[in-house]
């Protein structure tokens, strides 16, 4: 419920500190789900980087729907994934 929330904020207010969400991915590096919006969409979609260990990285954007986040990954031939945003760890700058 509490990462919910944070959802929530993330997508109705604007946070001065920098706020994230984060998971690991299978590649082993990370995937970020960031405050700012996607400047290459007409919706309301949210960045999200993945990155790896060797320094490759695919962006997307992020939707929250139906109690998931959504991603559709850029230049990814339309390659979409979908989170349970209770598995993901909430991390905020000091």
């Amino acid at each position: 419920m509490k990462k919910l929330l944070l959802i929530l904020t993330l997508l109705t207010t604007s946070i001065h500190a920098e706020e994230w969400l984060e998971t690991r991915n299978e590649a082993g590096g990370k995937i970020l789900f960031l405050q700012g919006y996607c400047d290459d969409t007409k919706q309301t979609g949210r960045m999200v980087i993945a990155t790896t260990p060797n320094g490759d990285t695919v962006n997307g954007c992020w939707f929250y729907f139906a109690q998931m986040i959504h991603v559709v990954w850029t230049g990814q031939g339309g390659k979409t994934s979908s989170f349970d945003p209770n598995k993901l760890d909430y991390r905020k700058t000091q």
